[in-house]
């Protein structure tokens, strides 16, 4: 549709140029140009229509083209709905089986936390008694120790008493050798005091063992006379026996002790007793016994033998005793040992 002096005159446009180029002979300049503009606007639009024609063609195929896509589209769609439905089915026959496991892994899980529970509280009783006895072996072992330190304790204990005891056994060996040496030193003074005895009345002189020592009497009669501190002969001949047999034994000690009666004071009687030993200690020196060896002692009457109720127990106490010990130091210091 083309409109034309403002009509609508529907023609081609070759059409029309026809009718211009005869119109332009038999008109004026200006309906020429008016009808040339006419004619220009016309291309245009045929232009115009051609290219739109030829959009509509291509929008034609477009469309052609994009409804065999659609087709295939739609195809495709149906083909993914199947496979769609084809996998919610296999989805839900999956989610089924997995409900299925998850009930059944519910069971089990259910009896492994009972099974392990009773593990765990076996596995805890075994841990104890693990533990007691790890505990028993670590106090065994501890008992053990205190053990072994009591045997060393013991063992050097037993050394120390084996070492003592060997240091007795020493001392008991030397106390007996020393006894021995004493037994020997007596048994050589017994002999030599029985040679002294010879010759002499037992009432004059005795010799008497207590002890250990030995104690030779000799009376007032063989050495003094009655008030006296001098020695008569025959005395001296006694002691020089004595002498002789001290001489003989020089192990032994020597103390000389002064008695007399209960007649007098007891002043008078001491310095008696005292004169006399010191004479008879003296008259020894002077035979040759070492003084070192010779103590005298006066004991009055303060020590009788017999009774001074009677003339013959008065006799016995008036006397000198020659008293006569082992020397006993070595066995002393053996003994404090």
């Amino acid at each position: 549709m083309y409109q034309f002096l403002n009509k609508e005159i529907p023609m081609k446009p070759i059409t029309l140029l026809f009718v211009l180029v005869l119109l332009g002979s038999c008109v004026s300049k200006k309906s020429y140009d008016e009808l040339q503009e006419t004619v220009n606007y016309y291309k245009e639009q045929a232009t115009v229509t051609d290219s739109l024609n030829n959009a509509t063609r291509n929008a034609e195929l477009e469309k052609q083209e994009i409804e065999v896509d659609l087709k295939a589209a739609m195809m495709e769609i149906e083909q993914l709905t199947a496979t769609n439905k084809s996998l919610y089915g296999s989805y839900q026959e999956m989610l089924n089986k997995y409900n299925s496991l998850i009930n059944q892994n519910r069971e089990v899980l259910s009896a492994t936390s009972y099974e392990n529970l009773n593990l765990q509280e076996a596995v805890a009783q075994k841990q104890d008694q693990l533990d007691q006895k790890e505990r028993a072996l670590l106090q065994m072992e501890y008992d053990l120790q205190q053990e072994r330190d009591r045997l060393r304790t013991a063992e050097y204990n037993y050394t120390a008493a084996q070492g003592n005891l060997n240091a007795k056994d020493q001392r008991i060996r030397e106390l007996e050798a020393s006894l021995q040496a004493n037994e020997r030193t007596m048994n050589q003074l017994r002999n030599s005091m029985n040679e002294v005895l010879r010759g002499f009345s037992s009432e004059e002189l005795s010799a008497v063992e207590r002890n250990g020592k030995m104690y030779l009497s000799l009376s007032q009669n063989l050495l003094f006379s009655s008030g006296s501190n001098e020695i008569d002969w025959k005395g001296r001949q006694a002691l020089m026996k004595v002498a002789q047999a001290l001489k003989s034994n020089p192990e032994i000690d020597i103390t000389v002790e002064g008695h007399t009666d209960s007649d007098g004071t007891a002043s008078k009687n001491w310095d008696l007793s005292v004169m006399r030993a010191t004479t008879v200690v003296k008259l020894l020196a002077s035979y040759g016994v070492p003084s070192e060896r010779l103590t005298a002692s006066g004991r009055g009457f303060y020590a009788p033998v017999a009774s001074n109720d009677t003339r013959a127990g008065k006799g016995l106490n008036r006397r000198t005793e020659i008293i006569l010990s082992p020397q006993l130091d070595q066995l002393y210091n053996l003994i404090r040992q």
